[in-house]
């Protein structure tokens, strides 16, 4: 089987899942968001247009490379013209690419690479419009692109786990950060809801999830976008990284944090083990800091009629913005 044929087939598949999910979103929701789309189109295709041809550029080597020749000293022990991308999967809000390269000494070297885009700042706008997500004060591209790099120095100056910041574009809205050999949180939820059984490893991605979150929230941030997806486990280090930091702020929204966390294992989990799940991650926060439960389940029933919506989104983000594009074209 071909390799386009492959992708088409696994297109047609998430398209199936999507509308399932779809029919199962209540009307209210249903209303809300079929109306915003529609309120909104024209804003949110010129997003779509600008995005595409910012990606379009950044897909191209001679682009990353004159990138890297004007950060020299952030990659000056690397051979630049050894560099070769490839696309990271991610939804439609930004671009994400893996940048591999050889040092000067033969050794590989890989960088994480996020290209912020205007379809990022469409839905940051907007999102509280259409479900209870918190309202975003900045939420421009240039702003977003601020708030996630200053957020990554702040939290790292306090011992918060994020990626180390490596190289920046402030015109084009571009960072570069080390690359973390390790698995999505939330691709390892997925696993586990396959077993239905707590393993060793399982517990220890969960208690570091709910512990790092809690250390944020000490050191006076909150997060808000803490989808486990966000969430990078690296099994040598034993921790949980923390990699999406464009909302993040020093409102306290902390309660948020956690009932969004929560929300997703619903997402995720099914009842037999949900409720184990929940308990360790709540049990493990409260290690590092108490918390108002009240307020947590009042997030938590107030997000549950959109788990169709959320298990919808982390279909479209097995994504790239490209995959998304040609898959509806040609599916």
């Amino acid at each position: 089987m071909s390799k386009r044929e492959k992708f088409r087939q696994r297109f047609i598949a998430f398209k199936k899942r999507f509308m399932a999910n779809v029919v199962k979103v209540r009307p209210r929701v249903a209303f809300r968001v079929i109306g915003a789309i529609i309120i909104y189109f024209p804003w949110m295709a010129a997003s779509m247009i600008a995005s595409m041809n910012k990606l379009s550029r950044w897909k191209k080597i001679s682009t990353c490379q004159a990138f890297m020749a004007r950060n020299t000293l952030a990659f000056e022990d690397v051979d630049i013209g050894s560099l070769t991308i490839s696309m990271i999967p991610g939804g439609v809000s930004n671009s994400n690419e893996l940048w591999t390269c050889r040092k000067h000494s033969g050794e590989t070297i890989r960088y994480f690479t996020k290209v912020f885009v205007e379809a990022g700042s469409f839905w940051a706008k907007h999102l509280s419009i259409v479900s209870p997500f918190p309202a975003i004060y900045g939420g421009k591209t240039h702003e977003r692109f601020t708030v996630d790099m200053v957020s990554r120095v702040q939290l790292a100056d306090r011992g918060i786990p994020v990626p180390k910041l490596i190289a920046y574009d402030t015109v084009e809205k571009v960072m570069v950060t080390e690359f973390l050999d390790g698995m999505t949180v939330d691709s390892i939820l997925e696993k586990l809801a396959e077993r239905e059984a707590l393993a060793a490893n399982d517990e220890a991605v969960i208690r570091q999830s709910a512990i790092g979150l809690a250390k944020a929230h000490k050191a006076g941030f909150s997060l808000i976008d803490t989808q486990p997806v966000n969430c990078i486990w690296v099994p040598v280090e034993q921790k949980v990284y923390f990699t999406d930091l464009e909302f993040c702020s020093q409102q306290d929204k902390r309660s948020w944090d956690v009932g969004f966390f929560l929300c997703y294992l619903a997402a995720r989990l099914p009842e037999t083990i949900l409720k184990t799940v929940r308990h360790l991650f709540l049990d493990s926060y409260r290690q590092e800091r108490q918390i108002d439960q009240r307020e947590i389940d009042e997030t938590s029933r107030e997000l549950l009629e959109y788990l169709p919506v959320f298990r919808a989104i982390l279909d479209i983000r097995r994504f790239t913005p490209e995959e998304l594009f040609e898959g509806l074209i040609t599916t």
